[in-house]
């Protein structure tokens, strides 16, 4: 962070929703484009980071949006909901993080942490008792990182990535 840089953690606004779809589109792109098919992934970001879907999900009364901010610019954010998990784990207080990215640029700087303790923080308010996830295999500093927050890997999913069908790792926290 800059020498005067503070990481704020917020609920998103609907006149976020512009910023947000672009942010979201350009860090799924960095984390996972150069492994990924051109034609599917410029299909999922179509699909799942237009403006209007951000505003939709920032609206959604049963969906948690937040946003890091550094300095008053927008730097990662995160989603969650309460979604039931895969068969192999107990669906009761099973809270979803559907989303955490965050720009290059600030990884390994507190920010992908702050975002999480905030989401953590949310879930348990609406009566979470287990926060679960998917992460794609191959990536490997997702994996360090949810792992060092405690997390335990818990079975297998499947994310599409437009109609790529792709093995994600469950994992989970108590």
């Amino acid at each position: 962070m800059s020498a005067s840089g503070t990481v704020r953690v917020r609920p998103a606004r609907a006149a976020d929703a512009a910023l947000l779809a672009e942010l979201g589109a350009r860090t799924f792109r960095d984390a996972f484009g150069a492994l990924n098919d051109p034609a599917e992934l410029a299909r999922h970001l179509a699909a799942h980071y237009g403006e209007a879907r951000q505003r939709e999900e920032i609206a959604n009364p049963g969906w948690t949006t937040l946003v890091a901010e550094v300095d008053g610019v927008m730097v990662g954010y995160a989603q969650s909901l309460a979604a039931p998990p895969p068969a192999e784990l107990p669906p009761s207080g099973a809270w979803l993080l559907r989303r955490l990215y965050l720009e290059q640029a600030w990884t390994g700087r507190g920010v992908g942490r702050a975002l999480l303790e905030a989401i953590i923080a949310d879930a348990r308010r609406q009566g979470a008792t287990m926060l679960w996830l998917t992460t794609w295999e191959r990536a490997a500093q997702a994996i360090a990182f949810y792992r060092k927050q405690g997390f335990e890997e818990a079975g297998t999913a499947t994310f599409m990535v437009g109609n790529d069908p792709q093995p994600d790792l469950v994992f989970t926290l108590r």
